[in-house]
């Protein structure tokens, strides 16, 4: 589809400015202006750099920064509106700001000590001590003790001409120090909306909140450019506006009975708990039956990971997103039983990663007892004890092809309680890498080590949030991993024993933004399903909307 600007967005475009916030609601088409801005500034460049090199002189090729916090929902609508960039899209690059953290430290971080940056999952924080490792929270450190060297920084400043922040209103004050330390002379075009602000109170979240808009306005020569609050997502303009009466706490709003009416908006109420999984995948199966796309939100790790599991044995096909972490250390559990099929690894490499998926597919600060139970450390059921048995002998036997099959059918051979979905994507994964290095490389060591430096650069990927996940018809994430995407039809999974923050009375300001944020990302339709008869004082005047 052909990208028409309208006079506020070209007016984005043709901008100069040093520094250019623009605030815009969810679906007001911010990432996509942005997308036509960027072609415009470097056009403007190359310009500029012919009329320079007719006057003899040499100018650099300008390029483009395109930082976010999720690489898949910003690629989601770059990829869609490629026509926009056109031959300009090799000259921007798009990254997460902890992947561009983790680039930075494993090119340069002999600089600062680190000669070899190996990077730690919060899973394998729980089970091991290991020494000069990286884990997710010390990226953004470390990277700014890199940008302190001059030689560093002088490079990165020289870099690029303008710098794209996608969700600004959501980074940190590390992630803002980075921004302003890499910029050097290059312009900012910052994208934001403080009424998605949804991660000021999340663990770990420090200087995140509304007043990062004033800082950037505190910037030389900034200026702010509003877009209209119209949606490119939903062009009826309904759920949308549904979604701000919502956010507003008007629940008896027109836009919220206009929503109703039209059935864009359906809320179902006091569904029994215990019955969560049956109608979860007969709203999706409805709403599938005319090929729509589905979002299915729900809410922490534990409920994902479980509903996921649930709509696979319900043949439900699915793709679980927003839980990198997962995906990764499935990944490694059956590379590692690959390599000890080929007598590159030893058996107690394959229990270990075993228990760092089992650890990262459940929520807390402990592992759970049967990740010390594959590290041998407490007493494994015999039943578990011979299955384990049974697949190192079934490794073994076989050759690289067959132990594939063995390590892809592990979870379901030995049991484990989490995590099918994961354990599914991250052999969909593995069985082309394995097969590709196979043909590459004719003597199967060869092969295995060119494997594992695959495997290490994908995981690295993933744990970075640099690699998106693979596009489905139906995706479920939690509540938290809905900014960005969209679908033509969501459901939103809303339990009377979930937690949505320490607000216990109205207006509830945070909770609030974030049923904005969930109840916005749909194209024709919004599913509200609420489980339990008593529902937190958030959600609770959701059950009068209820049909």
């Amino acid at each position: 589809m052909t990208y028409e600007p309208g006079e506020e967005q070209q007016e984005i475009i043709e901008a100069d400015d040093p520094v250019l916030l623009v605030c815009g609601g969810a679906g007001t088409g911010k990432t996509t202006t942005a997308a036509a801005a960027v072609r415009a500034h470097l056009e403007r460049a190359d310009r500029e750099r012919t009329a320079a090199t007719r006057r003899r002189e040499r100018l650099p090729v300008a390029r483009a920064l395109f930082l976010s916090f999720s690489r898949s929902s910003v690629a989601q609508i770059l990829d869609r509106t490629a026509d926009v960039l056109g031959s300009y899209g090799s000259r921007v690059e798009i990254t997460t700001f902890h992947a561009f953290a983790w680039r930075l430290l494993t090119r340069w971080g002999s600089v600062i000590g680190l000669t070899d940056p190996q990077m730690l999952t919060d899973a394998e924080a729980k089970l091991f001590r290991v020494d000069d490792a990286i884990r997710y929270q010390d990226m953004m450190p470390r990277a700014l003790d890199l940008c302190a060297v001059p030689a560093v920084r002088d490079y990165l400043q020289a870099r690029w001409s303008i710098i794209v922040s996608d969700e600004f209103q959501d980074t940190d004050d590390r992630q803002f120090e980075l921004l302003t330390t890499v910029r050097g002379q290059a312009r900012l075009l910052l994208l934001g909306d403080p009424n998605q602000c949804i991660y000021s109170t999340l663990p770990g979240a420090v200087g995140v909140g509304p007043e990062r808009l004033d800082a950037a306005m505190a910037l030389s020569d900034a200026r702010r450019l509003d877009l209209p609050d119209v949606s490119h997502r939903d062009p009826s303009n309904i759920l949308p506006a549904a979604a701000a009466a919502i956010r507003r706490r008007e629940f008896e709003h027109e836009a919220v009975i206009t929503a109703l009416d039209s059935g864009r908006l359906q809320v179902r109420a006091g569904l029994p708990i215990d019955k969560e999984a049956d109608v979860v995948a007969e709203v999706v199966q409805s709403l599938r039956e005319d090929g729509t796309s589905v979002g299915v939100f729900s809410h922490h790790i534990d409920a994902t990971t479980g509903l996921s599991d649930q709509l696979t044995q319900r043949g439900i096909d699915h793709e679980i997103v927003g839980l990198p972490e997962c995906l990764a250390t499935a990944l490694e559990a059956q590379h590692a039983m690959i390599r000890f099929a080929a007598g590159a690894d030893d058996w107690q490499s394959v229990r270990e990663q075993l228990a760092v998926f089992v650890t990262s597919s459940v929520r807390g600060k402990q592992a759970p007892d049967l990740a010390w139970m594959f590290l041998g450390r407490r007493s494994m059921p015999a039943t578990l004890n011979r299955r384990l048995t049974e697949l190192s002998e079934a490794l073994l036997a076989d050759d690289i092809g067959e132990a594939v099959k063995h390590a892809a059918a592990a979870h379901t051979t030995l049991g484990l309680p989490r995590g099918e979905n994961h354990w599914h994507n991250a052999t969909q994964l593995l069985q082309p890498l394995v097969a590709r290095h196979l043909r590459r490389h004719p003597d199967p060591a060869d092969a295995i080590e060119h494997l594992a430096a695959a495997i290490g650069e994908h995981r690295a990927g993933l744990l970075s949030y640099a690699v998106g996940e693979p596009a489905a018809p139906v995706q479920l994430m939690g509540l938290y991993q809905t900014k960005g995407r969209e679908a033509d039809a969501t459901i939103v999974v809303l339990r009377s024993n979930d937690f949505y923050g320490r607000e216990r009375y109205e207006p509830f300001d945070t909770g609030s933004k974030l049923l904005y944020v969930v109840l916005s990302r749909a194209r024709h339709k919004t599913v509200v399903l609420l489980f339990g008869d008593d529902p937190q004082p958030l959600v609770a005047p959701l059950v009068k909307l209820a049909s």
